[in-house]
């Protein structure tokens, strides 16, 4: 069967979901129920969560009568468009892994007792001249955003952690009861979603989202000031891809296969666009100190350690991995809050010299006395984190304060 040529609109989404979600979890026009037929346009696999794109463009035609060629825009962009990822859902339930447009097995889909689903109907071609709704079509809540609120969320909400929670809250709180009117876009929903705290008004009963609340946002200096602090947060999304494209290159030494790469750096990509900041800022200011620190480790307000180690290039790197997996064992020993580490390993920095990336995923939900026995002997001999020094460091999501009045 001959595949459909992708869309500009298609490529476009399927750019974002790369661009805001990464490499490894985003698959363009996955194969459907049988080998030629796509899934959707978009499929954003993250374990627990699985986010279906459907892509619809339609020009509003000019009959004389308003209703029905408003009518005749529902169908084609937004009622095709909930269809198709209905269907997705139902094929989805039925496999047990992505397969790619072409062919080949992508990552397996989470256990159905922990997945979490989200539908998203991109309906273009109206330029809101057409009014349409989000909600419940009769088999799930999905999402309908159109050509100007689709690149706000997407560069706006760009992790997986920020943009399901976006979701997951706005489905919740729409789907409670509450009356609404909303004359602005999805971009203004965002904007009171952004504004109340990244969560909706509690014991609502009824609620108006007016146009202009978005670009009113926008003009805020706290706005444009966490947009330059963010700038950091993507040292964070660069290292995840580097490692993603080593994997894909074949130049990971250890567990290079897929369930060990995605693992770890699925770890890492659910940290939130804060965390990322967080997280960049901390490995910058360690690979800037090599030479003088060999290893730090940051724990992230997600719950995750993350080791840093780094070694001149020579050091073995079998040795080298040994090393961190260790360090990983100490931090979780001597902070019994965690129950996951993650390290990651590289050279100093040589101009002219390559780099490799090794990394190393510790879970230890319960800590025995063989454990502790264990860590006490390591830290004897190898001083790991023995007496290591702190350092802290204030950082405002928003920079600067809200003013008393939105």
């Amino acid at each position: 069967m001959k595949e459909s040529k992708e869309t500009e609109s298609e490529q476009l989404v399927s750019m974002l979901c790369k661009r805001s979600f990464l490499s490894l979890w985003s698959y363009s026009r996955p194969e459907g129920k049988e080998r030629g037929k796509e899934l959707c346009d978009s499929l954003v696999v993250c374990d627990p969560d699985i986010i279906i794109f459907s892509v619809k463009e339609c020009k509003v035609t000019d009959s004389g009568n308003l209703e029905v060629d408003w009518e005749r825009w529902r169908r084609a962009a937004v009622q095709e468009s909930y269809k198709q990822a209905y269907g997705a859902q139902r094929i989805i339930s039925l496999k047990p892994s992505v397969v790619t447009r072409e062919g080949t097995e992508g990552l397996p889909y989470p256990d159905a007792s922990r997945r979490q689903i989200h539908r998203v109907a991109v309906a273009l071609g109206a330029q809101r001249r057409v009014p349409f709704a989000f909600g419940d079509f009769g088999k799930g809540f999905v999402h309908v955003i159109d050509e100007i609120s689709l690149l706000v969320l997407m560069t706006e909400l760009d992790t997986i952690t920020d943009f399901v929670q976006y979701l997951t809250r706005k489905e919740a709180f729409f789907s409670s009861g509450v009356k609404a009117l909303i004359t602005g876009g999805e971009e203004d929903i965002l904007a009171l979603y952004i504004l109340n705290n990244y969560s909706f008004p509690a014991n609502c009963d009824y609620i108006e989202v007016g146009a202009g609340l978005w670009a009113d946002f926008q003009k805020k200096p706290e706005y444009k000031a966490k947009k330059i602090a963010d700038r950091e947060s993507y040292i964070w999304d660069d290292l995840i891809e580097d490692f993603c494209g080593h994997f894909q290159r074949g130049t990971l030494e250890f567990g290079n296969n897929l369930s060990d790469v995605e693992m770890v750096t699925r770890i890492m990509a659910r940290e939130n666009r804060f965390s990322r900041r967080i997280l960049g800022k901390s490995f910058k200011y360690f690979m800037d100190q090599r030479g003088k620190i060999t290893s730090r480790y940051k724990i992230s307000d997600s719950g995750i350690a993350y080791v840093f180690l780094v070694k001149p290039h020579g050091f073995k790197r079998e040795d080298r991995m040994i090393e961190l997996g260790t360090r990983c064992g100490v931090v979780r020993g001597i902070n019994p809050q965690l129950t996951t580490v993650v390290g990651i390993a590289t050279e100093e920095y040589m101009p002219g010299r390559g780099y490799s990336l090794d990394a190393f995923y510790f879970h230890r939900p319960v800590w025995t006395s063989e454990d502790q026995a264990l860590l006490e002997n390591i830290q004897r001999e190898f001083r790991y984190f023995t007496n290591p020094i702190e350092s802290k460091m204030q950082e405002d999501e928003y920079p600067g304060s809200w003013p008393d009045s939105m």
